[in-house]
């Protein structure tokens, strides 16, 4: 069965789609770099990075998970060329060395000026 996972922290979604979803021991969350009230973040792609991972946080937390959770990450990014500033936000968000399954890839069209989007599947043990 699937649980809606909701979180003050994120806002409210702003079209047809969960923050996150719990089914069984699976977590799933889809994260832009806006805050609570769906604005973008300041900071090119470092802050709407940073953004993201705290979005992606809150939701963890939600369900019971942590980033320690998280199996796999899918990034869609616009500009390959700022994949040193993502990282250097979203590797610190988890221990060194111990990072989950990944995949980064070009979206050359995103929505609204969204500079970075990720997608995480956590699992509780």
């Amino acid at each position: 069965m699937r649980e809606q996972i909701r979180t003050e922290k994120c806002g409210e979604c702003h079209g047809p789609y969960a923050l996150g979803v719990k089914m069984g021991n699976l977590i799933f969350t889809t994260q832009i770099g806006t805050d609570a009230s769906g604005t973008l973040a300041d900071g090119g792609i470092t802050g709407q990075t940073r953004a993201v991972m705290e979005n992606a946080k809150a939701v963890l937390e939600a369900a019971g998970a942590s980033f320690d959770d998280v199996g796999k990450v899918t990034i869609y990014i616009r500009d390959l060329s700022q994949i040193p500033e993502m990282n250097a936000v979203y590797q610190s968000y988890f221990k060194e060395t111990d990072y989950p399954a990944r995949c980064c890839t070009q979206c050359v069209d995103m929505a609204d000026g969204c500079l970075v989007e990720m997608e995480f599947v956590a699992v509780l043990v």
